[in-house]
């Protein structure tokens, strides 16, 4: 049997992508009689950012369906219109130069109250199973803080006590977005009176996969006792014991020709900020990912994600010679739907949400695992089908 994985990435409201995708797979686990929930069938959850809330959400023992009207019903109160909209009757190159040197666009009033409505008092230590990962970026001491259950080889963590919905807070503090959030042990005799100051995860790992398999061969390769280990399933564990389920909020990385960048200046390296730096973290965690675990045709790794809107286009009877024409972004219409689909974070028009929804659902119906130029994977329903038959 093996130790399954499942890794959530960012997105901000595009999460609801993701809630999308649980819920085939939650059919899917209930089908084979693997369990009834996700949290029953995965023995480590991993989240970043929008991804923390929905493994928060799980742990908790939420259905796929709660988490999908979590976006549906509390969204606007994570990202207020009033707040998105407020510059909107300006040029949109007056609007870019306010938002630099404006503060962060939403508070974190929102997002707390929704949490806190989801998690109650729940800490983090207070989840017994399965393993949960989340993924903050501490920008005083510079590293990727892994907030854990599970450290039985570190003993006590500075941040045991403190509450789900604040790590998870903390997760989704999107620079621009969100101001940052600060963390601090709650036992100060124990620990001291350390303060932490946390941003998005996705700085660093928007794509928890490669953190997660980190966390469970550190423990397992560890010197704690084997009953220790026993408890969490990581008693002599090896790389081909476990299998990991990667599930993205849909790609949306903007191309940049030469022609476009050669001319930026810092100014416009900020306005793209999350575009440029963000994205590739999960892209490159993904293609390392699926290199150890065994290539595109592993039966113990999936990766379901796909591109919102097509951004290439293949010249007729291309070869692999031919680069592909980049299409302006008025022609960028999404694969399965043939409409164009908003990428926006923080867009929380019921409308947009429910196309996020209806394009998932395209994807699953009739998307496959991966498309290269000469070759192409799976179909999702039966990649998925697959992957809990085999795991």
């Amino acid at each position: 049997m093996s130790f399954k994985i499942l890794a959530l990435d960012g997105g901000g409201i595009r999460g609801v992508v993701a809630a999308r995708i649980l819920q085939q797979v939650e059919q899917e686990i209930r089908n084979q009689g693997k369990g009834n929930f996700l949290h029953e069938y995965f023995d480590l959850i991993a989240g970043t950012s929008t991804g923390s809330i929905l493994a928060g959400g799980i742990a908790v023992g939420k259905q796929s369906d709660e988490l999908i009207n979590l976006y549906k019903n509390r969204g606007k109160d994570i990202f207020p219109p009033s707040r998105k909209d407020r510059y909107k009757n300006f040029p949109s190159i007056i609007k870019s130069i306010i938002d630099v040197f404006s503060p962060s666009k939403y508070s974190h009033d929102g997002i707390i109250s929704v949490l806190k409505d989801a998690y109650k008092s729940t800490r983090i230590k207070d989840i017994e199973k399965p393993i949960i990962l989340i993924l903050a970026y501490d920008t005083l001491y510079r590293n990727t803080t892994f907030f854990t259950n599970c450290h039985p080889d570190l003993e006590d963590r500075w941040y045991d006590d403190c509450y789900l919905w604040e790590i998870c807070t903390a997760s989704a503090s999107a620079p621009t977005f969100f101001p940052p959030y600060k963390l601090e042990p709650v036992d100060k005799e124990k620990f001291g009176d350390w303060e932490f100051p946390h941003i998005d995860g996705g700085i660093s790992a928007n794509n928890p996969a490669l953190a997660a398999l980190s966390l469970v061969m550190r423990i397992s390769q560890s010197s704690v006792s084997p009953p220790i280990k026993q408890k969490y399933k990581l008693d002599n564990l090896r790389l081909e014991d476990i299998s990991i389920l990667s599930i993205g909020t849909g790609q949306t990385g903007e191309p940049y020709q030469y022609e476009q960048i050669s001319k930026w200046r810092g100014l416009d390296w900020v306005k793209n900020l999350t575009n440029i730096f963000m994205e590739p973290t999960s892209e490159i965690d993904s293609t390392i990912c699926r290199q150890i675990m065994g290539g595109y045709d592993s039966k113990r790794y999936l990766r379901l994600q796909f591109d919102l809107n097509e951004t290439f286009q293949p010249k007729p009877k291309e070869t692999y010679k031919d680069p592909r024409i980049v299409l302006p972004p008025e022609e960028r219409k999404n694969r399965f739907t043939g409409k164009k689909v908003s990428e926006e974070i923080d867009n929380t028009n019921s409308e947009i949400i429910q196309q996020l929804i209806d394009t998932t659902s395209a994807f699953i119906d009739q998307g496959l695992t991966y498309y290269t130029r000469n070759n192409s994977g799976s179909p999702i329903k039966k990649a998925i089908a697959s992957f809990i038959k085999d795991n």
